[in-house]
């Protein structure tokens, strides 16, 4: 049980590690081009803090640290704790998708022209934007987090 508590944490590790990468880079090219972090309206490139990357990196740093905490606590409280998990996961996964899948539509539009894309890069394809990448880790985060899940609930014992 320890492992697959030990595999999510180091996916949402990976997840939070990406994420925040790619939100450093698109505050420094912002910077670079607006010489401001304090700009958000009439910006050549969008300022990060508008684009969804930012927020799925939050929501990727809260789910590693929480999951991190599920590892130490009783076996009881650990249950618990996993399946409020997995409803972070089950939104920030719909939240992820749903942002690709508007970037896939900006694609579609464009006719295969380069496009920008979610962090707010020029991109010639859709499957290879930041927001493809974070969708994927999230579903496969969710997909330990409910693994994990069932096996925690199938190892409660059963009150009466």
């Amino acid at each position: 049980m320890k492992s697959l508590l030990k595999i999510q944490s180091v996916v949402l590790l990976g997840g939070s590690l990406f994420a925040w990468y790619t939100v450093y880079t698109d505050f420094k090219r912002f910077y670079d081009v607006e010489g401001t972090l304090f700009r958000v309206q009439d910006c050549i490139i969008p300022n990060p803090v508008t684009t969804p990357c930012f927020y799925g990196a939050f929501a990727f740093l809260i789910a590693f640290i929480w999951s991190l905490y599920i590892i130490n606590w009783q076996s009881e409280k650990r249950s618990w704790h996993q399946s409020r998990l997995v409803w972070l996961l089950i939104a920030s996964t719909l939240f992820a998708w749903g942002n690709f899948g508007f970037t896939l539509y900006k694609f579609w539009l464009s006719k295969g022209a380069p496009t920008i894309g979610c962090s707010g890069v020029l991109s010639t394809s859709p499957w290879v934007t930041p927001c493809f990448t974070g969708a994927v880790i999230f579903l496969i985060a969710l997909i330990v987090g409910i693994v994990l899940k069932k096996k925690l609930q199938n190892t409660q014992p059963v009150s009466v």
